[in-house]
């Protein structure tokens, strides 16, 4: 059994921890909050020696950005080597807009190609001949560097998109004396991302809604509510559950609360999935999307030389250009929908929670919707705009 260390306001002097440690949880905590909206107080990292340390961090708000997170961990009196004179550590992990924002003197790595990793003014710069890296680039030693992407790149694993992000590190001085930062690492790691964590956190956003008086759920796979949703139902999105990829896990929780009715609308690529009975949406657990498209291809009347075509295309958005091309889309569409609705239902499984699923594509539009929807719709679209009101 793991020897495990906690403490509630900053990081006790452990044996084998370290400034990459530190930085990596940090790390990890700003970009599963920017990126799967969890907020960690504490990150667990598992020393060589088998000790799981429970590192605490805290948020540094930016109310003015919607596009970046800051944690911090504060050392209190350990003594991390690198860190004298060091208060704090901070990680600020931020989308990239525009490769141009990209400075020279950062770390990437072939791996994780699409992080970067810089430092402020406050970690030290290489000098010539350093054995940490490259001549002015930021003092952060190779074993901090593969912790610090690896924490970042477990939360990208769970976020299913691929956002090209910023890591900057930089450090609080004890008194505002000035003193730099060098980020070394150790042997051990952070401990993984779970799907218990993403499902939590989905768990306690249904909660909140119920218990603030909502009861009519408006769901969106993926990690946000995009605009070409809204602009397709009509719908606010004031108060959407982000389900992620766990559809079904989405459905249970809100019939198990109480909820009466469950609105789930998002991209064609997630919701296609449902007619196979696909309730987890990653793609490395299933994806199912042409196997869907080209049977009920079959079922609206396309012929078997039509479904193979359907069967050697790679993206939803050329299986819905073929099916257009065709004259086929609606007629799919009404025929994956229907079957989507039976797999719903069945998860409901008799609980009184009434349902409509509505799948969306950029480009088209809406493409269908769930049979004996309009009363489920009609609920939500007014509850939704009612919250946007007291907004």
């Amino acid at each position: 059994m793991p020897n495990i260390q906690r403490n509630l306001n900053h990081i006790s002097y452990i044996a084998g921890i370290s400034a990459g440690a530190l930085a990596a949880a940090a790390t990890k905590a700003a970009a599963a909050s920017l990126l799967l909206k969890i907020d960690y107080e504490s990150v667990d990292f598992h020393t060589e020696d088998d000790k799981l340390i429970s590192i605490p961090v805290r948020q540094i708000p930016h109310p003015e950005s919607t596009f970046l997170r800051e944690f911090a961990v504060s050392i209190g009196n350990s003594s991390v080597p690198g860190l004298n004179g060091i208060s704090e550590i901070h990680a600020v992990v931020e989308r990239v807009r525009r490769l141009s924002d990209i400075p020279d003197k950062l770390f990437i790595v072939p791996e994780y190609i699409n992080l970067y990793l810089d430092g402020d003014d406050s970690i030290a710069r290489n000098p010539e001949g350093s054995d940490i890296g490259p001549f002015m680039y930021p003092a952060i030693d190779k074993k901090a560097r593969t912790l610090i992407f690896q924490a970042a790149a477990d939360v990208l694993h769970f976020a299913d998109v691929m956002p090209l992000l910023k890591i900057t590190l930089s450090c609080a001085s004890i008194n505002q004396r000035p003193a730099l930062a060098t980020i070394t690492g150790c042997m051990g790691n952070i401990v993984p991302t779970s799907q218990n964590d993403i499902l939590i956190e989905i768990a306690k956003t249904i909660e909140e809604q119920y218990e603030s008086g909502i009861r009519h759920v408006l769901a969106v796979p993926g990690n946000s509510g995009h605009k070409y949703i809204q602009d397709a139902t009509h719908i606010s999105m004031a108060h959407i559950i982000r389900c992620r990829n766990y559809l079904g896990d989405t459905i249970d929780m809100a019939a198990t609360v109480g909820m009466e009715n469950f609105l789930l609308v998002g991209n064609a690529s997630k919701i296609i999935r449902l007619a196979a009975g696909i309730m987890d949406t990653h793609t490395w657990n299933a994806d199912g999307r042409r196997e869907v498209l080209s049977l009920h291809t079959v079922l609206a009347g396309g012929t078997i030389s039509q479904a193979r075509i359907i069967q050697d295309i790679a993206t939803t958005e050329q299986m819905l250009s073929k099916l257009t091309e065709w004259g086929l889309r609606d007629a799919v569409l009404r025929s994956v929908c229907y079957k989507i609705g039976d797999y719903v239902r069945n998860r409901i499984g008799g609980r009184p929670m009434k349902f409509g699923v509505i799948p969306i594509h950029y480009n088209y539009g809406i493409l269908g919707q769930t049979p004996d929807i309009s009363n489920v719709m009609a609920a939500v679209s007014r509850e939704q705009f009612a919250l946007s009101i007291k907004q």
